[in-house]
């Protein structure tokens, strides 16, 4: 009898894209070495949307409102909550010095509300503002490019 692979370990991360004057805020990720839109794992008794307004404000100094679907108002018995809904979810391969996993990632579009835009040195070594055109460069992956020029259409001022 054939032994069966090992299950995947699967994580679950919240990307915040966050737009502003036509151009969409990414960081560059010192372990993976890559421009990424701000993001994280969700912890422990946090929602999806908690942990990507906390995720950006860590990376980024910046306070974010969530842009898009949420039903409303909520229940008035006070006991269900409704939720923004993500853009999209993606099965992200990770491969990095602690091994392979998967990152299901629920990517939301956001507009700053606040705070002051600071770098997260320990985790990145620049952030930037990035136009359509400037997402085209060779330094940013598809996936990071077609989102952002997707919030960026959806922000649009």
């Amino acid at each position: 009898m054939l032994k069966s692979a090992p299950a995947t370990e699967r994580q679950f991360v919240a990307t915040g894209f966050v737009v502003q004057g036509g151009k969409t805020l990414l960081v560059f990720h010192k372990k993976l070495k890559m421009w990424l839109a701000p993001g994280g794992h969700i912890d422990f008794g946090e929602t999806p949307c908690e942990a990507v307004l906390r995720e950006v404000k860590e990376e980024t100094g910046l306070d974010v409102e969530i842009v898009g679907e949420k039903r409303t108002p909520d229940p008035a018995d006070g006991k269900v909550k409704f939720l923004h809904m993500p853009r999209h979810i993606q099965l992200e391969d990770i491969a990095d010095p602690s091994g392979f996993h998967q990152h299901i990632d629920l990517i939301y579009f956001c507009r700053p509300i606040g705070g002051r835009l600071r770098l997260a040195d320990k985790e990145h070594d620049s952030l930037k503002w990035f136009d359509a055109d400037q997402l085209g460069g060779p330094e940013i992956v598809e996936e990071v490019r077609d989102t952002g020029r997707m919030a960026l259409e959806a922000l649009s001022e």
